[in-house]
């Protein structure tokens, strides 16, 4: 090898030691931003996945792994009919919320077809995020608005 090919690779061993060691620091830097960004919100909440729940009002069954986030009562010429869209906690084989707002609207369409809405109450102390503040939002207003064209 001659002088200029010597020097290309010595350039070479250099530059990759310096990428090399440009990229352990970043992934440092990196590892330190997550680090203080879980101690700012605290652990990582589970994912959560939804049901709707239709009960009549007699069987008051409540389940200690779903958390009721909306429920609407009808009452209809059989008794009362309770529809409640749930957050099933420590499980992820039910519904995504999108799925299971599209199924509390089609099911309480149904029950207002048949029977009175007699009340809408939404849970909002037990929503978690923005998600579930904004589709708590949307489902009652839906609700509100298919209880005054009945």
């Amino acid at each position: 090898m001659d002088e200029g090919e010597e020097l290309i690779v010595t350039i070479g061993y250099v530059l990759g030691v310096l990428i090399l060691a440009a990229a352990g620091w970043l992934a440092w830097r990196n590892s330190r931003i997550i680090a203080d960004q879980r101690k700012a919100k605290g652990a990582i909440p589970a994912v959560s996945s939804y049901t709707v729940q239709v009960t009549r009002q007699s069987d008051g069954n409540e389940s200690a792994r779903m958390t009721p986030l909306l429920e609407a009562v009808y009452q209809e010429p059989q008794g009362s009919v309770r529809v409640s869209l749930c957050r099933v906690n420590g499980t992820i084989s039910e519904l995504k919320l999108d799925h299971a707002v599209q199924i509390m609207e089609h099911t309480c369409s149904e029950f207002s077809l048949k029977g009175e809405a007699v009340n809408i109450a939404p849970f909002r102390e037990s929503v978690r995020n923005e998600e579930e503040d904004a589709a708590l939002s949307r489902l009652e207003q839906a609700l509100t608005f298919q209880r005054t064209q009945a």
